[in-house]
């Protein structure tokens, strides 16, 4: 069984404000995800590793200050982000909590409006005995909850349904960019019946098999 870490690393700066809009905070996210083989002899003892860089994904989320206000509406906001991201759902809290604290500080030292970079690192780390290197299974471990990182295959993103979405549906929202469904004409539904933007779930299957909100598997055509 894979274990999956997680590492942060966040920096906060001055943003030059801007008088003729709300003061915002502007957060940089990015993920990077690694496979950590850990080689190990029959007593246990490490003889060697490989890190190997699996996939790097990027988000930028826009924020008025005011909605800092509401803690449950911002971390509400930051967790569709991290979710989009494919961070795993127990990473959510320290996350968030490390982010809050940051900018109430840096808010209390007088930042009117900030930037602030957030770098993620994702690595499953899988340990291997010498000699058994056929068991090795790159980019196809299991997690506890889901299956890390394996796109499905381009015949089955051609066959994901389109359909129509208009107001009727309500304020439903794409989940990856965050941006409202309302309007669009043409929108993708996966097996699980959720919708997303065309260009937003081609780009999350590319390298996740499942779906961004339920995890549910898009399952591979036969």
């Amino acid at each position: 069984m894979a274990e999956v870490y997680c590492g942060y690393d966040f920096n906060l700066y001055t943003r030059n404000f801007d008088f003729f809009s709300l003061p915002i905070g502007v957060f940089n996210l990015s993920v990077r995800w690694h496979h950590l083989l850990v080689f190990v002899n029959q007593q246990g003892g490490t003889t060697n590793f490989q890190d190997i860089i699996l996939y790097e994904l990027n988000q930028l989320l826009e924020m008025p200050l005011y909605i800092l206000q509401w803690p449950p509406l911002f971390e509400r906001q930051m967790e569709r982000v991290l979710n989009s991201l494919g961070i795993y759902r127990n990473f959510f809290p320290d996350i968030v909590r490390i982010i809050l604290d940051a900018v109430f500080q840096g808010l209390g030292n007088g930042l009117s409006q900030f930037d602030m970079s957030i770098n993620l690192e994702l690595v499953v780390q899988e340990e291997v005995e010498e000699g058994n290197v056929q068991d090795i299974s790159f980019g196809r471990y299991e997690s506890d909850t889901d299956q890390v990182m394996r796109g499905v295959s381009k015949r089955t993103i051609e066959k994901l349904e389109q359909k129509s979405c208009s107001p009727s549906n309500g304020d439903a929202s794409c989940c990856i960019c965050l941006e409202e469904l309302n309007g669009i004409k043409k929108v993708v539904e996966i097996p699980c019946s959720h919708l997303f933007h065309c260009k937003c779930i081609i780009e999350w299957l590319k390298y996740n098999n499942s779906c961004p909100l339920c995890r549910c598997k898009v399952e591979e055509e036969d």
